[in-house]
């Protein structure tokens, strides 16, 4: 392969390269149509024209080149004042200053096309001064921005200081190729030189190609360094934001952080619960202006430098981030809008997690007041029941007392009628003793904890019986205790159990001879009295033990009360035959 050859398809490609890059930049502009992308399409447009007529050069031929030069010089002039222009657009220039640049761009392009107009017959001083105004001109125009974007660079975020500073360092090379190719040129041609320098306008490709329109994966890779301060930023407001100021405020700050902007505020509902770098006189100037914006997420605020409002709304009504960007957002910043969006989720969901924890908080404080109060309501519950007791058993001792003493002493002096009535009196006083004890046990039963602990459940049955001694004496009672497997349990509640159970059993069958009382079951209403409260208490027992009970029976055939501990998974069944 000759040189020409090597150099023409270095060159092509470079063309086509060039208007990729421009393609892919009109198309970002016109999704836009911002002023600062206006220019810097118009800045790699202008280059990519300019290549491109260099190729439609050498198909046309000689006739051509009068032409080619004149365009090329005015459009290469027109790349380099647009993106002076892009500058002027992010960072103003003064307005004289500006004024200045584009009359002397316009009076070199004249100039130059002057002298691409005269050919060979231009003077060598006049070319001379065309080319030393050509290159001063051009390389300042855009080595002035190149080196401003460069310097900017370092005060932002990965991705946005990646961009800026590969299109300042590709503008920067442009200029290097250009001086080194009028260099080379003072020399004559070689061959080694023409290739290099091709080499170098492709080389320079990939650094345009990430400062205009870098791809999604190579964002990725530059995001890669602050992907762990991401991640950090998530923990801290999903984890640890204990209020909803709190939380606002950390999400602020995380956000100003991540993004590069240089203040903010957090709204929610017209009320501003968190600002960052701003007094509040501004806030409200800017909150003014936002809202007249509508739904726009990106807003110019003006000024000089030039700043812009990024907003991040949040799913919960009418709440948002506001980020206050420099004059660099709007064009280099679009990942991190993106991310902002992203992260504008995540701060909703910590904010739903302080709702609820809220809440929760709320309903516990509720809760344990409740849990106060019914402790106090027991407490005086107790004490009433004591005292009701007391002053109950005062007169039915005396009743009970006065009975016994006609009994034992008058009976002779009564009648067979009136010595009825007196038993009648004294077995209905101690009917209601055993009432009153009753229903101070079963109070006693919400106000006792419940200590649970490996019992012998054959040891608490004989325990129940031997108290039930006194009232089985005497009787015709068939007691038989199966085998009974231990369980986990209070013991005191469990004797209590079997005592209620076993005792209604005696007390109801009292009446019936050769009566059977199995274990684990209690007989059916055979016709005796009770105060009713026994099975009552014996239901709160096994409730607290996580249990059931229930009961199987006909009319004059006895009965079957089955419980269950869930504590110990035991099952238990009493009966006692008609």
């Amino acid at each position: 392969m000759t040189t020409g050859t090597l150099v023409g398809a270095l060159g092509i490609a470079s063309t086509l390269a060039f208007c990729a890059i421009a393609a892919l930049t009109i198309r970002d502009w016109l999704a836009t149509r911002d002023a600062s992308r206006m220019y810097l399409a118009l800045a790699i447009g202008c280059l990519g024209g300019v290549s491109i007529l260099g190729q439609v050069a050498k198909l046309l031929g000689a006739w051509f080149a009068g032409l080619n030069s004149v365009l090329g010089i005015t459009i290469f002039l027109g790349s380099g004042l647009a993106l002076l222009l892009f500058r002027d657009s992010v960072i103003p220039l003064a307005r004289r200053t500006r004024r200045l640049v584009i009359l002397v761009v316009a009076v070199t392009a004249v100039l130059e096309v002057g002298v691409a107009l005269g050919g060979t017959g231009t003077p060598k001083p006049l070319q001379l001064v065309g080319l030393l105004a050509f290159v001063v001109v051009w390389s300042g125009c855009v080595g002035e921005p190149s080196v401003r974007l460069w310097l900017a660079a370092r005060r932002r975020t990965a991705v946005q200081r990646a961009r800026m500073q590969a299109l300042g360092l590709g503008y920067l090379s442009i200029i290097a190729i250009l001086l080194a190719a009028i260099v080379a040129s003072l020399f004559g041609p070689n061959p080694v030189v023409r290739i290099g320098l091709a080499f170098s306008s492709l080389l320079i490709v990939p650094l345009l190609y990430a400062g205009f329109v870098p791809p999604v994966w190579l964002r990725r890779a530059w995001r890669e360094s602050e992907e762990a301060k991401f991640r950090q930023a998530t923990h801290d407001i999903l984890l640890y934001a204990s209020d909803r100021p709190t939380l606002a405020k950390r999400a602020l700050d995380w956000a100003v952080r991540l993004s590069g902007a240089e203040a903010g505020y957090f709204r929610s509902h017209d009320t501003i619960i968190a600002t960052l770098a701003l007094p509040p006189d501004e806030v409200a100037s800017l909150e003014a202006t936002i809202r007249r914006a509508a739904s726009r997420d990106v807003v110019p605020l003006g000024g000089r430098p030039p700043r812009t409002a990024i907003i991040a709304p949040l799913e919960e009504a009418d709440a948002a981030m506001i980020l206050i960007g420099g004059p660099f957002t709007p064009v280099f910043g679009t990942d991190e809008r993106a991310w902002l969006q992203h992260y504008a989720a995540l701060v909703t969901t910590g904010l739903d997690r302080v709702r609820l924890v809220g809440e929760l908080e709320k309903k516990v404080s509720e809760v344990t007041e409740r849990t106060r109060q019914l402790e106090a309501a027991n407490d005086e519950l107790g004490a009433f029941s004591y005292s009701v007791s007391h002053d109950l058993r005062a007169p039915l001792r005396a009743v009970n007392g006065y009975a016994s003493i006609l009994l034992e002493d008058f009976s002779s002096s009564l009648s067979e009628e009136g010595v009825g009535f007196l038993k009648r009196v004294k077995e209905n006083g101690e009917h209601m003793g055993h009432l009153i004890d009753d229903l101070l046990a079963f109070s006693r039963l919400g106000r006792q904890a419940l200590r649970l602990q490996p019992v012998h459940t054959r040891g608490i049955v004989d325990r129940a019986i031997d108290l039930l001694a006194p009232a089985i004496e005497g009787r015709q009672v068939d007691l038989v205790i199966g085998d009974l497997p231990d369980c986990d349990s209070d013991p005191a509640l469990l004797e209590q159990v079997f005592i209620n159970l076993i005792g209604n059993a005696v007390k109801y069958s009292r009446k019936r001879e050769g009566a059977r009382i199995e274990v684990g079951a209690t007989a059916g209403d055979a016709g005796g009295t009770g105060t009713g409260v026994g099975l009552a208490i014996v239901q709160r027992i096994v409730n607290r033990h996580g249990g059931r009970i229930w009961a199987e029976g006909k009319v004059n055939q006895g009965a079957t009360f089955y419980f269950t501990l869930n504590s110990g998974g035991a099952q238990w069944q009493q009966s006692m035959a008609a």
